[in-house]
């Protein structure tokens, strides 16, 4: 089976059956999210196949299947029809009560299609080391996005990275997918997701933050979690002892939202979680922009952040590479202090960063060039890799508990 860049992107849509993923928001260890697109063809059924053991695509083996599968056609703008886009209908079905740590074989089937097994692996409950891959901005500007190199580049860069650490549980997305969340770049998008899938059909399961560019009902569409309204701010338990907040720069990051994230801090420092951290689009501490665009979060965020004790933020936004040094009331301080990393390098083009920022000095730092980070949790400390596209481990960080 060929993979997306393989083909060209009028193939891509013109296919009848494609865009498999996994999304994990809450309680990834017992729930994952299997969506799928299909072309505007009447199909008589759409169901999902799944069990603990590959089958081989065999449909008659696998031990759970179900038809309660949520389809909504994706919303076309007057610019997807101008474009010629085609219409397209996505398709997801929540499992629950999977077991933690567990590989999961799966194919889809609507109508005569069915998919080739793909695999992923739900996220332990136990206090198991793990890894996590964190990048934003995987957009390119507002033209045709005919072919985006960049950011396959970086996807099979991700797919090489999980071949290589497979204790990776979730890709964890800081916005700004496309330039706009329409559906003549979307398409585009999730046909580049592809890429990050391993040859042996492993899925890696994407956790969403919505960012500026991602506004339009697309996302909502794409990222839609079956039974659950979302506004985009939620909690992740990725292990018994780490737990990632999400939160949505792209709505009021005071009342509701931040009510919200004091309860859920407050909740998972009683509850003794050893690594706490919080990912979100636009940065408080950015390397590229006015610095006044952060005052909202560095007013009803941060504070937060340094009251509960979180141990690392996850950026995006500003097209650069970035990680402060530790901030506490904003001042650096090794003790108290939190570091931000991030700022967008998934494929988007890349600005130069104002290395004179004083939070920005070393110990941190910046610079510019596309990149994934590798985060691997254990007992003592969180080792941080910002990783190129030629292998090379652009910086390297540390984080104690």
């Amino acid at each position: 089976m060929a993979f997306a860049a393989e083909v060209s992107t009028a193939e891509q849509m013109a296919r009848p059956f494609m865009h498999h993923r996994v999304l994990f928001m809450e309680d990834p260890s017992t729930k994952a999210s299997i969506a799928w697109t299909t072309a505007d063809e009447v199909f008589e059924s759409h169901r999902v196949y799944w069990d603990t053991t590959s089958r081989d695509g065999d449909l008659t083996k696998y031990a759970n299947q179900t038809d309660k599968v949520h389809s909504h056609p994706y919303t076309l703008v007057e610019k997807d029809k101008e474009n010629r886009i085609p219409k397209n209908i996505g398709h997801s079905v929540l499992l629950e009560g999977l077991e933690p740590a567990t590989t999961y074989y799966f194919v889809v089937a609507s109508g005569k299609y069915v998919s080739r097994e793909f695999h992923f692996i739900t996220a332990p409950d136990d206090d198991r080391p793990l890894k996590l891959l964190f990048g934003g901005d995987s957009r390119r500007g507002p033209q045709w996005p005919e072919v985006h190199e960049d950011r396959r580049k970086v996807n099979r860069m991700i797919a090489g990275l999980v071949e290589k650490h497979p204790e990776v549980v979730a890709f964890v997305h800081g916005g700004d997918y496309c330039a706009k969340a329409e559906w003549t770049f979307m398409t585009d998008w999730l046909s580049d997701l592809e890429l990050t899938t391993t040859p042996e059909g492993r899925i890696l399961p994407i956790i969403p933050a919505r960012g500026n560019h991602d506004r339009q009902v697309v996302f909502e569409e794409i990222f839609h979690w079956p039974g659950r309204e979302t506004n985009y701010y939620y909690a992740t338990e990725l292990s018994k002892k780490v737990a990632l907040i999400t939160l949505n720069t792209e709505m009021s990051h005071g009342g509701d939202q931040r009510d919200w994230l004091e309860k859920t801090l407050k909740h998972y420092r009683e509850g003794d979680r050893r690594w706490l951290l919080a990912s979100y689009h636009v940065p408080a501490w950015g390397s590229v922009k006015e610095f006044t665009q952060g005052a909202s979060q560095r007013q009803h965020w941060v504070p937060l952040f340094e009251d509960h004790q979180v141990d690392l933020v996850l950026e995006s936004d500003h097209h650069s590479l970035k990680r402060t040094l530790p901030i506490y009331r904003e001042k650096h301080d090794p003790e108290k202090g939190i570091v931000y990393i991030g700022d967008g390098g998934l494929g988007v083009p890349q600005r130069d960063p104002d290395p004179k920022r004083w939070y920005l000095q070393a110990p941190g730092m910046t610079s510019k060039s596309h990149h994934v980070h590798l985060l691997s949790f254990t007992n003592e400390k969180i080792t941080g890799e910002a990783i190129a596209l030629d292998g090379s481990v652009l910086d390297r960080f540390e984080i104690r508990p």
